[in-house]
């Protein structure tokens, strides 16, 4: 689940590729996750930073936004503001 980087003669063009390229990406790839574990949406849990976050936002139950855009602020159960991913765990 990730974008690659592309390259030519071994050499980093600076052009990135992929799935997770598009604004609804990050959403179907965790409606394809769901699917495969036969999770439901209230036992999915997302953390995000930026609008590329929110078609994830709209498949998971609880919602983390991480040192986040306004956008994605507005739509989370959970705002942290420090820049420590341990954070997280005293939420979960």
């Amino acid at each position: 689940f990730a974008n690659y980087l592309h390259h030519k003669n071994d050499i980093l063009t600076g052009l990135v590729g992929g799935e997770m390229m598009f604004s609804n990406s990050k959403g179907l790839m965790l409606q394809r996750l769901k699917s495969f574990l036969n999770l439901k949406t209230d036992e999915v849990m997302c953390v995000g930073d930026g609008a590329n976050d929110l078609a994830m936002f709209n498949e998971s139950g609880l919602k983390i936004a991480f040192c986040a855009k306004e956008i994605l602020r507005s739509k989370a159960d959970i705002c942290i503001d420090i820049k420590d991913l341990k954070e997280i765990i005293k939420v979960i």
